[in-house]
């Protein structure tokens, strides 16, 4: 079986702020706030892998609730981190996430005994929560001019 490829690409406008394209005509800013020499135009590159993991969780939910019949009147999700405040002066100490939460809230009309098993079959399904979850190789190349 194939693998499907995914790809986006950046361009940095100003100071810290950046454009993210897709090959699908898409784009978002990301940005850092005032406070970090920022224009605060957009979401920091961290709380945009906290948003994709909350907006995959969403559309897996919806995917898997009406495959599974589990009717959702709504649905949200929060989702929070801890970064250590040192880890950008410091090679030290890990950049990342130590750990990532969230808290899925459905309103539904099916039973409970449903809801439950479609709550258990989402994060099997999640891409990105399995990305985040599981050790992956991130290779750069560099290339100037």
């Amino acid at each position: 079986m194939a693998n499907n490829k995914f790809s986006v690409n950046t361009e940095l406008l100003e100071g810290m702020k950046v454009k993210v394209s897709d090959n699908r005509g898409h784009e978002i800013i990301i940005d850092e706030p005032e406070s970090m020499g920022g224009t605060d135009e957009g979401m920091t590159p961290v709380e945009i892998t906290l948003a994709s993991l909350a907006g995959c969780l969403s559309i897996t939910s919806a995917f898997l609730a009406n495959k599974m019949n589990v009717e959702i009147n709504n649905l949200s999700i929060d989702v929070e981190g801890e970064i250590d405040e040192k880890a950008m002066s410091s090679a030290e100490i890990d950049s990342g996430f130590k750990e990532i939460r969230y808290d899925l809230k459905i309103d539904s009309d099916s039973s409970e005994d449903k809801v439950k098993k479609l709550y258990q079959s989402i994060e099997k399904y999640c891409p990105v929560s399995d990305t985040l979850e599981r050790e992956i190789e991130v290779k750069g190349n560099l290339t100037t001019g």
